[in-house]
């Protein structure tokens, strides 16, 4: 596998891509790759789309220095939360053998925060109210450099439409792939691995995806995807082909070279 390019592992169903870069890359030289597959980002309904790409911390601290108050009080975890519902917005009725039902708590009206809290604004508008912005409205709001650069990280992956208080649990696995991988793209000089991250993307989306692999190869780093769709697989720089078929079948190097 040829470092400091674009290399996509191509392959029919079964034939073996993904137990062959989890052996080298995950068992191995676990220590060495930055692996971004597409395990849940977390089934936690407090972390969301601000905290885990850090974009919270700097959100808090403008609210706080504006309002010359505790950086706790924008927290929902924290003293700013509904003591109703501690912060979750919602009441859990355990229904024992069907699903929870969740109620929304009538203390905060589902906004998480306290009525004093919620008083506190940032441009004319509440922790809440930013919270409910979408990612590429965060990024016209906000003029703070190192929060926009955050908040453009999740636009360059395709995430620009989500919502910053967008729980984590509620994400589709596509979106925690590229939530994650948003969350690393500030290293340099690292091997990238990519377990088919256009799944369930939009083609246009897909175009953004592919520029953004490109220019972590142009900034030094290695990429490797194991992919099925073709545009991908087209624009890698290498192609390493596994088969002939599925299952026992697999497991063979068919070809590889450039596309």
């Amino acid at each position: 596998i040829p470092t400091g390019v674009f290399v996509a592992i191509t392959g029919v169903s079964g034939s073996g891509k993904s137990s062959l870069i989890n052996d080298i890359f995950v068992n191995r030289y676990s220590d060495k790759v930055i692996f971004v597959d597409q395990s849940s980002v977390g089934a936690n309904s407090r972390g969301n789309t601000a905290t885990y790409s850090g974009a919270l911390d700097f959100i808090r601290d403008k609210m706080a220095n504006e309002n010359n108050v505790s950086k706790a009080l924008f927290s929902s975890n924290s003293k700013g939360a509904c003591p109703d519902c501690e912060g979750l917005g919602y009441h859990k009725i355990d229904m024992h053998f069907m699903a929870d039902v969740k109620v929304v708590c009538e203390t905060c009206e589902g906004k998480k925060y306290t009525a004093d809290t919620l008083k506190h604004q940032y441009k004319g508008k509440n922790i809440f109210d930013i919270l409910e912005m979408t990612v590429e409205e965060a990024v016209s709001f906000f003029k703070q450099e190192e929060l926009n650069r955050r908040l453009r990280l999740l636009m360059d992956v395709g995430l620009g439409y989500l919502n910053l208080g967008q729980t984590l649990n509620t994400l589709s696995g596509g979106e925690s792939q590229r939530l994650r991988l948003a969350s690393k793209l500030h290293k340099k000089g690292e091997f990238y691995v990519l377990d088919e991250p256009t799944s369930g993307l939009h083609f246009a989306d897909i175009e953004k995806l592919l520029s953004l692999l490109h220019n972590l190869v142009d900034s030094g780093n290695s990429v490797l995807v194991i992919e099925h769709n073709l545009d991908v697989i087209k624009s890698a720089d290498w192609v390493i082909d596994l088969g002939p078929e599925g299952g026992d079948m697999g497991g063979e190097v068919i070809a590889e070279g450039t596309p």
